[in-house]
């Protein structure tokens, strides 16, 4: 996965900058994350469809394992109950790379850290995520909880 992101991310920042030149810099972060962020659903919704049963936390958490890859992201502290996943991410290979790539964090998140959620979203409306930090944004870590609830129409 990080061999992907960072493959697409010249692309990005080329269109990146083109989209700030042509509608100044607030315009031009939100196309380019409405973008990325339908694509991250659409990448939750394919998962989905790799549960054995049905969407569960359980199967969620296997994403995990993905994340992990090529040690994209070291994960610590991993916590999985019948209704919550937190754990922190104590390194980024993503934010190393697109540092190395001369790619400013602003770039930085909207490539990798505003696909979270939205690929939760994609996955089950039972699921929610909240995030407290980044590494992206200069945190020492990022510490991730995500939720299922089974009546999200409730929240």
């Amino acid at each position: 996965m990080i061999a992907v992101r960072t493959a697409q991310a010249g692309l990005v920042a080329r269109i990146w900058k083109a989209l700030k030149e042509e509608f100044g810099p607030g315009p031009a972060g939100k196309i380019l994350t409405e973008a990325i962020t339908a694509d991250a659903r659409a990448a939750g919704e394919a998962f989905a469809l790799l549960a054995p049963d049905t969407p569960d936390l359980r199967h969620f958490a296997t994403v995990l394992a993905r994340w992990q890859e090529d040690d994209a992201l070291v994960v610590e502290n991993v916590n999985l109950t019948d209704s919550s996943l937190s754990f922190s991410v104590t390194a980024c290979a993503y934010a190393r790379a697109y540092a190395d790539m001369g790619l400013g964090p602003e770039l930085g998140y909207i490539l990798s850290c505003s696909r979270d959620e939205p690929f939760a979203q994609g996955y089950s409306p039972c699921l929610s995520m909240r995030r407290s930090d980044t590494i992206m944004q200069g945190a020492s870590q990022c510490l991730f909880t995500f939720n299922w609830n089974e009546h999200p129409e409730e929240q």
